[in-house]
């Protein structure tokens, strides 16, 4: 039986992605057999203002994202992360929708 699972936290432009909210920040902690054996972080540059709501929920200002990735360059370690384990989070259908909506954007090539 799989024992790795992977913690997620995301902080969006807001709380829909059909409207065209992105990810400005993505985080994720692995744990397998119960231990932490891996962390990864990344600020992304959602190609749009943050709307000052979300900086003042979030801290996470535009100057913080202008010159970080775009998802496309780090979805290939997302993907990575997250092969053969379970996807865990503290609000899944928030955080699973914004993830699927991007990689399947992705990988068709689309400019969600």
């Amino acid at each position: 039986m799989n024992k790795r699972f992977v913690v997620v936290d995301l902080e969006t432009t807001g709380h829909s992605p059909k409207q065209g909210d992105k990810m400005i920040q993505f985080a994720a902690v692995i744990v397998e057999d119960g231990k932490i054996v891996e962390r990864f972080s990344s600020f992304l540059n959602p190609g749009m203002d943050i709307p000052p709501f979300i900086t003042q929920l979030t801290n996470i200002q535009n100057d913080m994202v202008k010159d970080a990735p775009l998802f496309e360059e780090i979805s290939p370690k997302i993907i990575e992360l997250l092969d053969d384990a379970y996807f865990v989070a503290h609000n899944v259908a928030f955080d699973l929708t914004f993830f699927t909506r991007r990689t399947l954007s992705v990988r068709k090539g689309d400019a969600l």
